[in-house]
């Protein structure tokens, strides 16, 4: 298992990228452990199917946080606060959850997810106000109400890289859970997708996502 990674001690764009790399970008097809520390993050929550307006006005949200704020404290629109450092906007991470035993993406009524886009560990809430208001001058027409400011903690979990259409993960999901059962973890967390690849620009063949289930070890 990989030890936990440095969060809150983070002090410089490489050590930001580090970070990054680490949670998704260098992520192999073969299962591994990860300790994922911690994260602060922009957040939108929902229930409505990943096709449905409510998740691409969420991107849209989402995305528009991440530049505003990187580009607002980079040309000191924003004022910088202590422990500023200029920073990469990361990738789109999705948890989907269910209410009822299986989760069905395209059924809202059992259906819950949260997206989101990491931010370094300076950002306040002071911060994301101001954010907020600015990027609603600029496009009123986007709600950006919807996001928060929240803590996600992950721990204990084990990822492996998918590379292919989302409606054909279940190999690389079915790898994980053998890599489960071989080591006698249980899942204990979210269904957790980390989307590297732009879709508009990706062909379905070489989308790149991280899958990440959070886990335990299984009773003696």
């Amino acid at each position: 298992m990989k030890s936990a990674l440095r969060y809150t001690s983070i002090r410089t764009p490489k050590e930001f990228d580090d970070l990054l790399n680490a949670l998704y970008m260098k992520v192999k097809p073969d299962p591994e452990e990860i300790v994922v520390p911690s994260l602060q993050v922009i957040s939108v929550r929902g229930n409505q199917p990943p096709s449905s307006r409510e998740y691409q006005d969420a991107i849209a949200v989402l995305y528009g946080f991440g530049y505003g704020l990187k580009m607002g404290l980079k040309f000191q629109k924003l004022s910088r606060p202590k422990g500023y450092f200029d920073y990469r906007v990361g990738a789109l991470g999705t948890f989907w959850e269910s209410t009822s035993a299986t989760l069905d993406v395209n059924d809202p009524t059992s259906l819950r997810w949260q997206a989101y886009l990491v931010v370094p560990g300076f950002v306040s809430e002071a911060l994301v106000e101001k954010a907020r208001s600015q990027a609603r001058v600029k496009h009123p027409d986007i709600p950006y109400e919807r996001a928060a400011l929240e803590t996600i903690s992950e721990g204990r979990a084990v990822q492996a890289l998918h590379v292919g259409p989302y409606d054909r993960e279940q190999p690389t999901l079915d790898r994980i859970h053998r890599y489960l059962d071989d080591r006698a973890l249980l899942v204990s967390g979210r269904h957790h997708e980390i989307y590297i690849s732009d879709p508009r620009r990706t062909l379905p063949a070489k989308l790149k996502t991280v899958i990440r289930l959070g886990v335990r070890q299984r009773d003696a």
